[in-house]
């Protein structure tokens, strides 16, 4: 049942605050970008075609709020939604992709909801305050594909062991690889009112 800004089900005992908002000309184009070459080009020739925009309002956790993202997103889907974008990360994802991700592993959960993007001087995460963790950033230096192994292992292994980190430790792939100095420092990419805002922080990465 909607009514009021609010979709409940009313069997479960469960609600969620969602808008719903007009047609945007620039949507297709955004969940091109956040796709990252994963959208088939049919789903964003139905996003073209779209008539209005419906945001469901979760908490940050991913992990305790799986099972209510795959219940109401399911129901979007049904109710003819095209796919789904998660605003907070600015990653997107068509339908059978995301519902793959969402029922899979912890990694897939990861997937779904941290994308890795470039800067002026840093590559870094997007997305890791959904695992209450701070982001990561390995200069732009380094070579773009070791990076993103890096900076998604060195992710992972923050959500799968939640080992306790200080400023000043070192974190290697493995004995034989090099090593990384970890700096926590604040997220001054985004203001704090801002989806994408980590208030973890942010952990770079420099060589040894």
């Amino acid at each position: 049942m909607f009514a009021g800004g609010v979709l409940a089900d009313v069997a479960g005992k469960d609600h969620l605050a969602v808008d719903v908002a007009s047609a945007d000309p620039k949507m297709s184009e955004a969940f091109e970008l956040a796709g990252q070459g994963q959208l088939e080009a049919p789903s964003l020739s139905n996003i073209e075609t779209h008539q209005s925009v419906v945001y469901l309002h979760f908490p940050s956790d991913i992990q305790a709020e799986r099972d209510r993202l795959i219940k109401f997103t399911a129901l979007l889907q049904q109710l003819g939604g095209y796919a789904i974008k998660v605003e907070s990360a600015g990653v997107a994802h068509d339908w059978d992709r995301w519902f793959s991700l969402l029922n899979g592993s912890l990694f897939d959960l990861y997937c779904a909801s941290v994308v890795l993007v470039g800067g002026d001087d840093h590559y870094y995460s997007c997305g890791m305050h959904h695992f209450g963790l701070p982001e990561c950033a390995v200069p732009t230096s380094v070579d773009v594909g070791e990076a993103a192994d890096l900076m998604n292992r060195f992710n992972f292994w923050q959500i799968d062991q939640r080992p306790t980190l200080g400023s000043g430790h070192t974190f290697s792939l493995s004995e034989d690889e090099p090593a990384w100095r970890l700096t926590l420092e604040s997220d001054k990419r985004f203001e704090s009112e801002d989806p994408f805002f980590n208030p973890h922080g942010v952990w770079v990465l420099n060589p040894v």
